[in-house]
């Protein structure tokens, strides 16, 4: 069987960044729970409407049972959701993390963690026995599943401590139409990934411009 296909995915998170990672999964014949705080929420019911086939549970009941899990928070509510589930939650299990840990100063978005922590490594000490693989938080929500870009194909960095995570990470990403997943290291290397993320929105903001992707030219051979 696919290392792609037949998977119980829990997406933590329904915006848009959810949202676009659960049609993803849902388009491979995967079973897709989102988990929230509330299921009957219209918010939650307009995602379930987006994502045919799709249920939701609270937080604990949509990992029960899991392959794997995705990290779709705002970065606002993430400690508190991941603390309530415990260091137990996720054990052994692949946590693709997508979120960037932003705050809004003077009306500017900014990195709230940042140089010597990230997003990343909280989501690691919150979920110590989970395999954290930072990925998909360098671009829009729309480009993170078949990112389509007229003048060249996109990658996507990756960043996380177990090799066999990162191994699936990748061929998630192979899945969803990236040319490549490139492996920065540890997940300390979320410090410059969500970086990266803060550079892509300030491009965007400078240019009103949102569906731009990165991609590494002459890239080394493995």
């Amino acid at each position: 069987m696919s290392t792609t296909t037949g998977k119980k995915v829990a997406i933590l998170g329904n915006g848009v960044v959810g949202v676009a990672l659960a049609k993803g999964f849902a388009a491979h014949d995967n079973a897709v729970v989102f988990g929230t705080r509330n299921p009957q929420g219209e918010k939650m019911q307009q995602a379930l409407r987006e994502v045919p086939g799709a249920s939701a549970e609270s937080y604990a009941a949509a990992i029960r049972g899991a392959d794997l899990a995705v990290i779709a928070l705002p970065w606002d509510g993430l400690v508190q959701t991941l603390e309530a589930l415990g260091p137990d939650a996720l054990a052994g299990k692949l946590v693709i993390d997508a979120s960037n840990p932003l705050d809004e100063v003077g009306g500017t978005l900014q990195l709230a963690i940042g140089h010597s922590d990230s997003a990343g490594e909280v989501v690691q000490r919150l979920l110590p026995k989970a395999h954290v693989v930072k990925s998909f938080n360098c671009v829009t929500a729309t480009h993170m599943v078949d990112p389509k870009l007229p003048d060249g194909e996109p990658d996507m960095f990756i960043a996380g401590n177990d090799a066999t995570a990162k191994a699936e990470a990748a061929a998630w990403l192979k899945a969803f139409g990236w040319r490549a997943a490139i492996d920065l290291g540890g997940i300390e290397e979320s410090r410059l990934t969500e970086a990266l993320a803060m550079l892509w929105i300030r491009y965007g903001l400078r240019h009103q411009h949102w569906v731009h992707a990165f991609s590494v030219l002459g890239q080394a051979k493995a």
